[in-house]
């Protein structure tokens, strides 16, 4: 892909010369101020290079700029100058600001501001030609074979995000799920234009039939582009079964492979966390941290794969990890305490949620609801947990009350089918609350995401809900 060339208008103001503190004979000084024009703020440690206009191949100058974002270059022979900055974010972005020239006159001082461009510049760069509507923005990244690290062309890269809809008839909120698919051009980049920002999205990897892993990712409100740098590993993937691919015995194996996976994990105020879980998922790597926070697992499967952190007291994490056969890969996490525990006794089990977490790995179309997130819920009836599931509403109250899809009316309601640790078209209300271990749950119009084997005759909605006993 050829990089995306700004003027520099956009991202330099003109310099200006004034008299300044006498300088040495034959040399002045060029000044400024580094600015992030998405964020509105100075930016800090950058570094800021100058070349002579009349000597290209000299060696740059460099200055980094300080805390409130100011440079500097002092006793600069006077002539032209080319001057630029280096920035994470525009390389990441493959946008290149071409520098712009400063007259240093002797003993006067040249200013020149720098500045990363405003956000609304930056989307509309990566969407070229695309007008892209209030609230929305743009994922943009490349795809290589995490074999040979080569770009990965004719990819696809598959969303799906929930947004909310309010009926003009009857004013009752709505939530559809909303999907796309780009493929990746011949040398793997990407990108996907018009995605909600501020709002969660599952993206995974499709390559002839197989697919990786279900990411989430969430575009920024503020900057409007995320950029999401993906890899692929046959031996890393399964088979999709949308594609009509044969699965083979291995597939219903968990991953494996040669790759390694280390990292420290730490809490608030930048201290280790002992004893916190850390897992890949689709695989049987588990393990757990040290005294020091550390973590070490092995025997993983190349390419993208979500890391999920847990401790008890803080907030569950996950996150993307790039891993690549017989090598190691670091991975430090930071965790969001949420709630201070007095003294609790941990009895240690196997997980009685293994179908629940499988379901989720592999579906893009489900809405889940995993155990950390229940023990949070204070409710009197499990209805009352069915709030947040879109394409859902509940008719009655107690152990009359009924779930049906959202998409219906109330004069001809379509009952959904709610299975109970394996059993069909169960009242909502039979099982505690406080007993409910982990929901799954697949709208009206998207059973097709349901696994096989909870199919029922209802076509209006799946609750899928396993009790902790």
């Amino acid at each position: 892909m050829t990089p995306i060339r700004f003027f520099a208008a956009l991202a330099l103001v003109p310099c200006f010369a004034h008299q300044a503190i006498a300088q040495g004979d034959g040399t002045g000084r060029l000044e400024g101020i580094v600015v992030d024009s998405v964020h509105s703020r100075p930016l800090a440690g950058v570094k800021v290079l100058a070349v002579s206009a009349g000597s290209p191949t000299d060696v740059p100058r460099a200055a980094v700029s300080d805390s409130a974002g100011r440079y500097h270059f002092d006793a600069l022979p006077s002539g032209r100058y080319m001057v630029g900055f280096e920035s994470p974010l525009l390389d990441s972005l493959e946008i290149v600001l071409p520098p712009r020239a400063a007259d240093v006159a002797t003993g006067s001082t040249a200013t020149m501001t720098l500045a990363v461009p405003p956000a609304g510049k930056l989307r509309a760069a990566v969407c070229s030609g695309a007008t892209l509507p209030p609230g929305t923005g743009a994922i943009f990244g490349h795809v290589v074979d995490a074999e040979t690290e080569s770009p990965l062309p004719g990819a696809a890269i598959a969303l799906a995000w929930w947004e909310m809809e309010v009926d003009r008839t009857t004013l009752r909120p709505d939530s559809r799920q909303r999907t796309a698919s780009v493929s990746t051009d011949d040398g793997g980049w990407y990108r996907v234009c018009g995605v909600p920002t501020g709002t969660f999205l599952s993206m995974q990897l499709q390559y002839e039939g197989r697919t990786g892993a279900v990411l989430r990712t969430i575009v920024d409100d503020t900057l409007g582009v995320a950029i999401r740098h993906l890899s692929f590993s046959m031996s890393g993937s399964r088979a999709d079964a949308d594609s009509g691919t044969a699965a083979a015995p291995s597939d219903e194996l968990p991953l494996s492979g040669t790759a390694l996976l280390a990292g420290v994990v730490r809490g608030t105020g930048d201290t280790p966390l002992a004893s916190a879980e850390v897992r890949v998922r689709g695989t049987t790597a588990v393990g757990y941290t040290d005294a020091s926070g550390r973590y070490s697992l092995r025997g993983l499967p190349a390419g993208t794969q979500v890391l999920d952190v847990r401790h008890i007291g803080y907030g569950a994490t996950e996150s993307s990890v790039e891993l690549r056969s017989g090598t190691t890969v670091t991975s430090d996490v930071r965790l969001q305490r949420i709630v201070n525990l007095d003294s609790i006794r941990v009895v240690a089990k196997r997980s009685r949620y293994v179908q629940f977490n499988q379901i989720r790995e592999k579906s893009m179309g489900g809405y889940f609801i995993g155990p950390e997130e229940l023990e949070l819920q204070h409710v009197a009836m499990t209805s009352d947990l069915l709030w947040q599931i879109p394409g859902f509403r509940v008719l009655g109250n107690g152990y009359e009350a009924v779930v049906v899809s959202s998409r219906t009316g109330s004069l001809r309601p379509c009952r959904a089918d709610v299975v109970i640790n394996g059993a069909h078209n169960q009242p909502i209300n039979d099982v505690n609350p406080a007993e409910v271990g982990a929901i799954a749950a697949y709208s009206e119009g998207h059973m097709v995401g349901a696994p096989p084997e909870f199919y029922g005759s209802s076509g209006c909605g799946l609750i899928i809900i396993w009790t902790k006993r």
